[in-house]
């Protein structure tokens, strides 16, 4: 893996720890990013185990030493918007080292795509790293996606 240098940025994005994986949610306004990360961490939760929201709509990402830390924007660390009921205050980490990048895809992004993806659909670059592992996700199918991350992190974790 190539060592990006040192540096901090903001992602349109949500992000979650699940135990001890940080997954940054990305996808259009409307996609689902909230709904996903909340269900992840309840999910994540009902199995015994730590899960925290990190940050809801804009996360705050530090690279340093090959890795990327993600965190909340300070403006809104705290917070996440539940659809159809409002902004509301919620328990959150500070940080999270990330592990899994998720891109939700709206409508007709998938068509026409296999049902296995290849080797280097599962991966992606990240502001200067490598290969950080990718998973692509129908918008707005949340038990679908939770089941999916899921197995993928249960499976990197037994390896």
């Amino acid at each position: 893996m190539r060592q990006a240098a040192e540096s901090s940025f903001r992602v349109s994005a949500n992000a979650v720890a699940l135990g001890e994986f940080g997954v940054l949610i990305r996808g259009r306004s409307g996609a689902g990013k909230s709904s996903l990360a909340l269900a992840l961490v309840e999910a994540w939760r009902g199995r015994g185990d730590f899960a925290r929201l990190v940050g809801d709509d804009c996360v705050a990402a530090h690279i340093s030493g090959g890795r990327a830390v993600l965190g909340p924007h300070r403006g809104i660390a705290g917070l996440a918007e539940w659809r159809g009921i409002g902004i509301l205050p919620q328990d959150f980490e500070p940080g999270a080292v990330l592990a899994l990048i998720v891109d939700l895809e709206t409508e007709g992004a998938g068509e026409g795509r296999p049902r296995l993806p290849e080797p280097e659909e599962l991966s992606c670059d990240f502001h200067g790293l490598r290969d950080i592992p990718r998973l692509c996700l129908p918008a707005r199918e949340t038990e679908r996606s939770v089941a999916a991350i899921m197995a993928f992190l249960h499976k990197v974790s037994t390896k």
